[in-house]
């Protein structure tokens, strides 16, 4: 992921966390060159099934 505040791509996951049921993981994420903690949010994406 892109740091919001240096736009540095290097960073770690400091904290994991799923939300609600299962569909959403809150990720607490530093970056490796700054420094500058931020929070990023993951969904799963359903597409229908097409033929």
């Amino acid at each position: 992921m892109r740091c919001p505040y240096c736009g540095n791509l290097d960073d770690k996951v400091v904290e994991s966390r799923m939300l609600g049921q299962g569909d959403c993981i809150r990720r607490r994420r530093e970056c490796l060159g700054c420094g500058y903690r931020f929070t990023s949010y993951e969904r799963i994406e359903e597409k229908p099934l097409m033929v």
